[in-house]
């Protein structure tokens, strides 16, 4: 979502959330960017990319295939371009923390824990938020329903977050994705 750039707003760090995505929906088709992400297949783990301006997320699970109230891996690998920073808890309600979260349609339970954060003072404000800069991983273990029969299916979901750096934040972005996984019979 390049064309999202220029949604951008300047303010004094960190900025509060903003419930408003229909803007940056409005200016990916304004700017012809895609909101679909690119899937890449590594060996039998099926996997998908997502982007944001500055934050590339690899979700990733750990076999295509699993049964009916099966439990499947998952990693989330996330990068973050040198000089920006994504925020992780704990923080106050009214600021966007990093966060994967699955849909439940398929899932029964599911449990994806992010990293310790690194402390950063913003000594601008005189305050310290946890963040996560570079590489890292969050990871975790989704359970499907028993209910569930064999069949392709895709897992879908949401990474949210909000890119920042010593002198602004952009708008928080929600990413959704489909990861394809193969329910076999019990």
């Amino acid at each position: 979502m390049r064309g999202a750039v220029s949604m951008m707003r300047t303010t004094r760090l960190p900025m509060r959330k903003y419930r408003n995505s229909g803007t940056l929906l409005f200016a990916a088709v304004l700017t012809g960017a895609s909101l679909l992400p690119s899937i890449v297949r590594a060996d039998d783990a099926p996997s998908v990319v997502v982007k944001g301006d500055d934050v590339t997320a690899k979700v990733a699970l750990s076999g295509s295939k699993t049964k009916p109230g099966g439990q499947v891996g998952v990693t989330v690998s996330f990068d973050v371009a040198l000089g920006w920073h994504i925020y992780g808890e704990p923080l106050p309600t009214e600021f966007t923390t990093t966060k994967v979260k699955f849909d439940d349609q398929l899932l029964q339970n599911q449990a994806v824990t992010m990293p310790k954060p690194t402390p950063l003072k913003f000594e601008s404000l005189g305050e310290t938020y946890p963040v996560y800069t570079g590489k890292f991983d969050a990871t975790g273990k989704v359970a499907l329903k028993p209910s569930v029969g064999p069949g392709d299916y895709k897992l879908s979901g949401t990474i949210e977050f909000q890119e920042c750096n010593d002198n602004m934040c952009k708008m928080p972005q929600s990413l959704h994705f489909e990861v394809p996984v193969t329910v076999a019979k019990s």
